[in-house]
C-alpha cells in the first residue's frame, strides 16, 4: 500500500524579493492547472507511472511495474492520472505521450479520445478549471505528472489490498503521487478533486457497477493528514497495517447516498473564546451549504459561472454597497426554521458563489445570510461571520 509524497521539502529562497517569488509561483501554478487534463490510465502509461512511483517512494514502499500493470488491467476505472499538455517549450520528447483529439468533443463530455495509441474509457477525460481554448483537431502532446490508483476490497487489510475484488464495497487507494517538480502548485488537490468526483459519478450511475461502493479508504503519514482532511476524508486513528518503517494513519471518506442530498454540515462555534476557560466565547450556529437554499433560478449561485466583472455587477449597488443574492421564499422559510432549531442569537448560512476564479476545491466568493432564534433575518453579525 503506497501513499503520497505530495509535498516537496522546503527549499531556500534565492530571490531577494519574496513577493516577486510568490507572484511567479502563483502564475506558474495557474499555468500548470490550465494545461492539465485528467483521464484514465492506459496500459501504455504504466512505464511512465512506474517512473514517477520509483522516484517518489522509498524502496520498501514503491509498487513494482507488474503491480501497477495488475491494477490497471483489473481495476482500470479506479486508476486515473493528471496529463500535462505541453506548452511548446522545454519538455523532453523521451517521456512524452500524445492525445489525438479528432473525436474528443467537449473536454468534459462523453468523447472517446485516443490516448497514447489506445482509446480511453467513456467519460474519462475532464478539466480541473475553465481552460483556455484548445484546438481539438490537433494532437496534444504532453506527459503524465501524477496519478491516483486504487483497487476494491471487502475489508481494509494488507492481505485484502493485494488483489482487486470487483464486488468489494471498499475502494482502497494505493498511491497518490505527483512528480516532484510539480508539487506545491495545487496539482495534488486538483487531481484528488477530479478523482473523487469521477468515483462518485461512477458509483451513482445505474448499471455500471454490479455492486456499489460504500467508502474510500487509505493510509497516510502524519504530515499528510491535513491534506486528506481538506479533501473530505476523516482520520480514523492509527492503522494496524505495517508498511515500511514509519507509522501510518487510517482515513476514510464515505460515498454520498440519496439521503445525503438533504443533509448539511452544521456547527455550533464560540467566537472570541478563551481556550483556557471552558464555556467562554460568543456562540453562533453555522450551516455550510453546497448551493443556494431553495434553488431559485434568480439566485446568482444557481447560474453556471460568472467572470469577476459580472459577479461585481450582480453583488454590488452603484454606490459600492453589497447586495445579498435573491433567495427563493422556500429557502428563506427553511433558513428561518433551522435558525429556530439552533436557538442561538444568530445562525449563519453560507454557500459558494461561482466565478471564473473559483474551483471545486477553493471557491473564490461566498454568500452568507444571518437569522435569529426567532426566525428573523439580520443584515450583519460579526461573531457569526467569524465563526463561518
Amino acid at each position: 500500500i503506497n501513499m503520497a509524497s505530495l509535498f516537496a521539502r522546503s527549499r531556500p529562497l534565492f530571490e531577494r524579493n519574496s513577493q516577486t517569488m510568490m507572484a511567479n509561483n502563483s502564475n506558474f501554478s495557474s499555468s500548470i492547472l490550465d494545461r492539465i487534463i485528467f483521464r484514465a490510465v492506459q496500459p501504455t502509461d504504466i512505464p511512465r507511472c512506474h517512473q514517477i512511483e520509483s522516484a517518489s517512494y522509498l524502496e520498501d514502499e514503491a509498487a513494482s511495474k507488474s503491480t501497477l500493470q495488475y491494477r490497471q488491467h483489473h481495476a482500470a476505472p479506479f486508476f486515473r492520472c493528471a496529463f500535462l499538455i505541453d506548452n511548446g517549450g522545454g519538455t523532453s520528447h523521451n517521456d512524452m505521450s500524445s492525445i489525438s483529439n479528432g473525436n474528443m468533443g467537449s473536454m468534459r463530455g462523453m468523447g472517446s479520445p485516443t490516448i497514447g495509441g489506445t482509446t480511453s474509457t467513456s467519460s474519462s477525460v475532464s478539466r480541473p478549471v475553465k481552460p483556455a481554448p484548445i484546438n481539438l483537431q490537433q494532437t496534444l502532446r504532453g506527459r503524465i505528472i501524477g496519478y491516483i490508483c486504487a483497487t476494491r476490497c471487502s475489508s481494509f487489510t494488507e492481505e485484502a489490498m493485494k488483489s482487486h475484488d470487483a464486488t468489494g464495497k471498499i475502494l482502497g487507494i494505493h498511491s497518490v503521487v505527483v512528480e516532484e517538480k510539480y508539487r506545491n502548485y495545487g496539482v495534488a488537490s486538483a487531481m484528488m478533486q477530479d478523482y473523487l468526483s469521477a468515483m462518485e459519478r461512477l458509483n451513482s450511475k445505474e448499471g455500471i457497477l454490479k455492486v456499489k461502493m460504500d467508502k474510500i479508504v487509505l493510509i497516510a503519514k502524519k504530515n499528510l493528514l491535513a491534506f486528506y482532511i481538506r479533501n473530505g476524508f476523516r482520520a480514523m486513528g492509527l492503522s494496524p497495517i505495517v508498511h515500511g518503517k514509519e507509522q501510518w494513519f487510517e482515513l476514510e471518506r464515505t460515498f454520498p447516498t440519496d439521503e445525503d442530498a438533504n443533509k448539511h454540515k452544521c456547527f455550533l462555534l464560540d467566537s472570541f473564546a478563551d481556550v483556557a476557560k471552558e464555556g467562554s466565547g460568543n456562540p453562533a450556529g453555522v450551516v455550510l451549504l453546497e448551493k443556494s437554499p431553495g434553488g431559485d433560478a434568480g439566485d446568482v449561485s444557481t447560474n453556471e459561472s460568472f467572470d469577476d466583472e459580472e459577479l461585481d455587477e450582480i453583488t454590488n449597488d452603484a454606490d459600492g454597497s453589497t447586495v445579498a443574492p435573491v433567495i427563493s421564499p422556500r429557502g428563506v422559510e427553511w433558513m428561518a426554521a433551522v435558525a429556530k432549531e439552533f436557538n442561538q442569537s444568530e445562525t449563519a448560512f453560507i454557500w459558494p458563489l461561482p466565478s471564473e476564479a473559483s474551483t471545486a476545491a477553493s471557491p473564490a466568493a461566498y454568500a452568507i445570510r444571518y437569522y435569529t432564534r426567532t426566525g428573523m433575518e439580520v443584515d450583519l453579525c460579526g461573531h457569526a461571520t467569524l465563526a463561518s
